[in-house]
């Protein structure tokens, strides 16, 4: 019986000491991203029979359980992602509304506007030399402007690429930490041991990984752990980890050394694009940003400047150059010099990247007199080519004749500001989500020191019940063996 009682008290003794480490663990990981408060369970160890008896043996030690809910890791995950896509959407749409800042500089909306009201001085004087350079000069603030919009978003796309491929080059080291975790997990816990520290450290990779990516995580039919994006497939399947690339797309008509190609891929299966499939996740806002919005301010930045250059062209084609011209007796010039058909601006231009290369035409730049403003050949004070540009301002031109200079510059403007408004309200929001989420997690597997100092003071009364009560046996045992003496 002695013996007995030394076994129950020592099953005690070893259940309290166990319960004490597991508090002293939770006590020191307190302040530890990520870390999941862990408890002892225990089970009533199996009973002996004696006789008529049923006589208990004491505990054992079920296991050590941390707190974990799937369902709420599962939605913290989601809100991280949700949260970190609007993030970084605000932050680019934010920088790329700043390019188009005219409040504070003058923007292409003026320079615009000062260019053609410079027109219509010189149709007012058509043979003023002043009032050309002006012309001129305003044009050369227009080439400019564009130019510095197409290189602000040509550095704000390259800004967003090179994100793109940190991102995945931690997204990858993420893919490989977690797939050497499951295999550490599987090892601890096939050997019989307990791999809570292992699994809090892969759900902390995961949390991570989430700011990337969409995820969906489970266990499959064999019991491997399984991580994968919604909408792409399996990143992660116990320990292999697939791996990411990123490669530059060539379109038709375009070079690779082009700014904006960049796209995303598996390594093994780089013909197969993954990244319009990303629809959260920094990864998902800054693809959403650059192939969305700044793709259509590019293209519309582009139609606007080279609807300019052709349509004053078109115009400026028809007059003639200032000065006077020798005639024949009919009135045709005998000049060998080209006195029209003069272009303003450079051309040949194409629609894709006019912004870019919209230039000043080479007769223009070299004599303001190639500025025409007169529809026939001598005629100082004839003023309707000047007049026909000055109009320009306000014909609806671009979109297939829907939409004015004015029109589309601001409309698409805009639509920046509405879109970076938007994104503000839904950040604010998915904040608030992310905070509840947290606060959830942290109320299940967070650690309460209070609570973890009440369950010291009671594994330790156990402890010192259970150490008793083996004194106590031992002291019957001593008795026995006594009497034996």
């Amino acid at each position: 019986m002695a013996s007995d009682l030394l076994g129950i008290g020592k099953s005690g003794l070893f259940a309290a000491k166990q319960s004490m480490a597991t508090t002293s663990h939770n006590i020191a990981n307190a302040n530890t991203d990520g870390f999941s408060r862990q408890e002892v369970r225990t089970e009533t160890a199996p009973s002996l029979e004696t006789g008529h008896y049923v006589i208990g043996t004491g505990v054992e030690i079920q296991s050590i359980k941390r707190s974990h809910d799937e369902l709420i890791e599962k939605k913290l995950n989601l809100a991280i992602s949700q949260n970190q896509f609007n993030q970084e959407r605000t932050t680019r749409l934010g920088e790329i509304e700043e390019i188009f800042n005219e409040i504070n500089s003058d923007g292409l909306n003026k320079v615009l506007n000062r260019f053609f009201n410079s027109f219509r001085e010189l149709s007012n004087q058509p043979d003023n030399e002043t009032v050309r350079e002006i012309v001129r000069e305003n044009a050369k603030i227009v080439v400019d402007d564009f130019k510095r919009l197409r290189g602000d978003l040509n550095e704000s796309r390259e800004r967003m690429n090179n994100k793109i491929k940190l991102s995945i080059d931690e997204m990858n080291n993420l893919t490989k930490q977690i797939a050497k975790l499951n295999t550490d997990i599987n090892v601890e816990e096939v050997n019989g041991g307990m791999a809570n520290d292992l699994r809090d450290q892969r759900d902390r990779a995961l949390r991570t990984l989430s700011e990337f990516v969409p995820l969906h995580c489970y266990s499959d039919s064999n019991g491997q752990f399984v991580v994968s994006i919604d909408g792409v497939g399996s990143i992660v399947a116990g320990s292999l980890a697939q791996e990411f690339a990123t490669n530059s797309q060539v379109e038709d008509g375009k070079k690779i050394t082009e700014p904006g190609t960049l796209d995303i891929y598996f390594k093994n299966r780089p013909s197969v694009s993954i990244g319009s499939k990303i629809k959260t996740g920094t990864i998902g806002a800054l693809l959403k940003t650059r192939n969305d919005e700044l793709g259509t301010l590019e293209k519309q930045l582009d139609e606007l400047a080279h609807g300019l250059a052709l349509s004053t062209n078109a115009i400026h084609r028809r007059g003639f150059k200032n000065g006077i011209i020798r005639t024949d007796e009919l009135g045709q010039p005998t000049s060998t010099e080209k006195i029209t058909g003069i272009n303003f601006f450079k051309e040949p231009l194409d629609l894709h990247r006019a912004a870019e290369f919209i230039s000043l035409s080479d007769d223009v730049k070299s004599d303001v007199n190639n500025i025409c403003t007169a529809a026939e050949v001598n005629k100082p004070g004839d003023n309707r080519i000047a007049l026909g540009i000055s109009k320009l301002q306000h014909e609806k031109i671009l979109g297939g004749g829907t939409t004015s200079f004015e029109e589309q510059y601001l409309t698409s403007v805009s639509k920046v500001g509405l879109q970076t408004g938007k994104s503000k309200i839904d950040l604010e929001q998915s904040q608030g989500i992310l905070t509840q989420a947290k606060s959830i997690k942290e109320r299940l597997a967070g650690v309460s020191l209070d609570e973890e100092a009440a369950n010291m003071v009671r594994y330790q009364n156990a402890y010192e019940a259970s150490a008793k009560m083996i004194k106590a046996a031992d002291e019957m045992f001593q008795a026995v063996l006594g009497i034996m003496r």
